[in-house]
This record gives C-alpha cells, structure tokens and sequence, in this order.
C-alpha cells in the first residue's frame, strides 16, 4: 500500500523525496463551502447536537453549573475512548439530573470527531470501492464540520463531551482553545488515556475481526484502520498532552489550557502523578508500564481470539512481539511507577479533592 495516500489533503504530493510515487490527488473531494454548509445545517445539526429547548430557563446557569463544561477525551485509535466516554456520558447524565428544577442543564451535546466523515456524499461509495481512500478524501470536509459543530455547542453554551484521537493534533488544540476563550468561558476538563500502543493495535484489530460495538459509533461502518493512521494518532497525542502542559504554545499565551486533566489506564484506572509531573511525562511512562494483571488477561484473550483469523496474522505477530516488554510481573517495578486510583465523580457524592476525582464542573 502506498503509505504517502494517507497523509492530509496538500501534502501527499510532497511526500517526501523517497522516489515512491506521489499518493492520489484527492482535493477533488472537498466540497463547495455551500454545499458543505448545506450538509451541516440541514444533516449535521439535527443529528449531532440536542435539540434547541423551548424552556428559556434551560440557558440559565447557577451555582457550580454556572460554566457550561466542554470535556474532551483524548487517546489514539483503538486505545478504548468509546467505553470510558460511555461511562462519563453516564456521570454527565447524573449531573443533570441532580441540577436545581430552577436551573436545569440540557442535555450534553457528543461530539465524535471520527464520525463525521459518514456525512461526505462521497463516503459510502468509496468504502465500497476504494475503502483505504475513504478517510483521507472525506477527512479534509469532516474536520471543518467538527469544528462548526463545536462553535455551535459553544454558542449555545452547551455541556459537550468530544471525543478525538489526535491524528491531527492541531485540530484538537484549536478546540481546547475554542472552549477556553474568554467568550466562551466554558469549564475545560480533559482524559488523556494512557494506552501502550500493542494494547491499542489489539484493539483495533478486535472491534474489527470481531466486530465489537465500539467499532461502528454512530453511522461509521466497521472498519480495520490503517496501521499508519494508528501510529499518527499515537503520536499526536504526545503533541496533545506538551500542549496541556504549556510546552507548544506562544509564553503570552501559556494560562492553563485546562481547568483539570487527568492521565488514565484502561479499565478507568487514574495515574497518581507526583507534584511536577507534566502530562506528557506521565504518558510517556505509562506507555511503558508492565501491563495490570487485567489488562494482560484482557490481552492474552484478545490474542487467542484473533488467532482464528488468517488475515490476521502478521499484524498479530507484531502486536505479540510489541506485547512481550510489558508481560513483566507487576510487582518486580511496582516502586517504579506511580499508584492507579479507581475513577471517580465529584457529582457522585464524597470528597472532590482526590487525585482520581473527575470534577465534572465542580469548582
């Protein structure tokens, strides 16, 4: 497969000078700004975003809940920000349902940056024809329209979770800024998830050759993703987490990119970071972490099953060979790296001081 075909709209013909032939011109795709804004109000809108209450109290804030929330999930392909999303879109439902009658919070609006691809008039028949085209020739017109849907959410000033795997990080760092703005002047809380990246290939391969739910969110078809769009997305989101700290951005600009953000395992296991630890650091570290004895079961499982498929082979004899550095023993370099707390919610009662607390807004 020519690997240059999956790089952004613009660079594919400039690629590099390695003598392999330039990807396909794919600007073709990219709709009319008039038909693309079409798509958004008349598509886009309706489905993505929570209907516009009629109920003028529901715009009226109070107390903790006074700042809309924009909570942003961040993990490259694979890492398993379906399910943790699922249980705070849960959290974010108690929340609401515990507001004041006074003042009561609209439903959250979810925004998966992945899924709006499905829109492009183009992408159902190019994964039927050309399915390693799909994402590339559609991905230019869904971005835009995940950052128009993320300008309407803060126009309304909605709670918004968003989920992104940061293949293109400076998409992700625009939203956090958009959130953060004076204007908006929503609360921004984000989950870095710390996924080693065998554990991330396992599972891209499982939600396809086993055609997991987590797989077909929303309208997307299931897919097996390119390992070249994993390894962007794993490496984007160090770019996404030297942002948080403050290292990639202008020293005028380096208040906080966030309210709060917390590194967490699978399994929603939160890192205890020491005082000092940037978020990039603590990332790095569990990349390299020996596996939790349920993330090795889970894995060791995952590997029996796709052993059954042939097609599968050579991306699982990496993945196996990927895996061997983290089979350690736990215990042999527990002093090594720090504690993993259970997630909590502030909104769920308790104290909201923790280290493993998700402050949902709570100030």
């Amino acid at each position: 497969m020519n690997r240059n075909c999956w790089l952004p709209q613009g660079l594919a013909a400039n690629a590099g000078s390695n003598n392999k032939p330039p990807g396909p011109d794919l600007s073709s795709y990219r709709l009319p700004d008039d038909e693309a804004l079409r798509i958004f109000n008349d598509e886009i809108l309706p489905a993505e975003l929570p209907p516009l209450s009629a109920d003028p109290s529901a715009s009226s804030r109070a107390g903790d809940d006074a700042r809309p929330l924009a909570l942003l999930v961040v993990g490259q392909t694979g890492a398993g920000k379906t399910i943790l999303a699922q249980a705070l879109l849960e959290a974010l439902e108690r929340r609401r349902a515990s507001a004041s009658p006074q003042h009561p919070i609209q439903p959250p609006a979810h925004l998966i940056a992945d899924t709006y691809k499905t829109y492009h008039p183009q992408y159902t028949r190019l994964m039927l024809s050309t399915p390693h085209l799909a994402s590339p020739a559609t991905g230019p017109d869904a971005r835009r329209w995940l950052a128009m849907a993320a300008r309407e959410v803060a126009r309304r000033r909605l709670d918004v979770l968003l989920e992104s795997a940061c293949r293109h990080p400076d998409d992700f760092t625009q939203l956090a800024a958009l959130f953060r703005d004076n204007d908006a002047a929503y609360r921004v809380e984000v989950v870095v998830l710390a996924v080693p990246a065998p554990l991330s290939r396992l599972g891209i391969l499982m939600r396809f050759y086993e055609k997991l739910p987590e797989g077909q969110s929303r309208n997307l078809p299931v897919r097996l993703t390119p390992r070249k769009v994993h390894d962007d997305s794993y490496a984007g989101l160090l770019h996404a987490a030297a942002f948080l700290d403050g290292k990639t951005r202008a020293v005028s600009s380096r208040a906080a990119a966030a309210d709060q953000v917390l590194v967490v395992r699978r399994g929603n296991l939160v890192v205890a970071r020491a005082e000092g630890t940037g978020v990039a650091e603590a990332l790095r570290a569990e990349r390299e972490r020996p596996l939790t004895q349920a993330e090795m079961k889970t894995a060791l499982d995952d590997v029996q099953k796709l052993s059954t498929h042939e097609e599968a082979k050579e991306q699982l004899d990496e993945v196996r060979a990927m895996l061997q550095p983290l089979l350690k023993e736990a215990d042999a370099s527990a002093g090594q790296f720090p504690a993993l707390l259970p997630l909590k919610f502030a909104t769920d009662g308790g104290s909201d001081s923790g280290q493993n607390v998700l402050r949902l807004g709570r100030m």
